[in-house]
């Protein structure tokens, strides 16, 4: 066994890069967790029972459940949805852009942008 001697600001360093890595650079899987709760079985899907199919599957048109116009009505809301969603993060992403372009940016996030 070898015995490694480290510094605090090495260990703070340390600590930061392995709480940056388990949270912001994570993988988010976006994408199949939408294709799960609109078109797939999800045991925690919100807009469906328990392991009922997703919400705009086409397997509900098939069974009777809902007919094709109440299934275009549902793709057209989530659509909406989703349209208005993208607007609200690219509303964020340009007050975010306000902090990016300060000329005192390096100075106060370069510790954080280095992780």
């Amino acid at each position: 066994m070898k015995v490694v001697k480290l510094t605090e600001s090495d260990l703070n360093r340390i600590i930061k890069r392995v709480i940056k890595e388990g949270s912001y650079k994570r993988e988010l899987n976006l994408r199949k967790k939408l294709d799960d709760i609109f078109f797939r079985r999800d045991e925690q899907n919100i807009f469906s029972d328990e392991g009922e199919l997703g919400y705009l599957s086409s397997e509900h048109r098939l069974g009777k459940k809902i007919s094709p116009k109440q299934r275009v009505e549902r793709i057209q809301q989530v659509i909406g949805d989703l349209k208005e969603y993208i607007r609200d993060l690219e509303w964020a992403m340009r007050s975010e852009e306000g902090f990016v372009n300060n000329p005192d940016y390096d100075k106060i996030w370069k510790d954080v942008d280095e992780l």
